[in-house]
């Protein structure tokens, strides 16, 4: 009896599943055709020859700063009224503990 009903509904889902999946495939809308004749008044982007690559950090050395740790959020307010933003424990401090921040290049 258990194996029947068993059965049934697996063969009532492979149906569903059949019926459901054997749609025709969706057609896509045809591109826009390319004008005759292109438009010659813009011109091409070119790169900026004055651009110059990121700074050499290796060559600066050790670095040592005072730093706040405190982790700047970009919009923690998303769901409460306009004028309400949500708090931290860490925001709640009004001065937060300075630390050092300290790099080396590894080279």
């Amino acid at each position: 009896m258990v194996i029947c009903a068993m059965t049934r509904r697996g063969l009532a889902l492979l149906l569903l599943f059949t019926a459901t999946g054997a749609g025709p495939a969706p057609t896509l809308p045809l591109p826009p055709a390319p004008p005759e004749h292109p438009p010659t008044e813009q011109t091409a982007p070119i790169p900026n020859p004055d651009a110059r690559g990121p700074r050499d950090t290796a060559s600066v050395g050790t670095q040592v700063q005072i730093t706040d740790f405190r982790v700047p959020r970009r919009d923690a307010s998303k769901g409460y009224t306009p004028g309400s933003h949500f708090q931290s424990s860490s925001e709640r401090r009004d001065i937060d503990t300075p630390g050092l921040t300290v790099r080396v290049p590894l080279q």
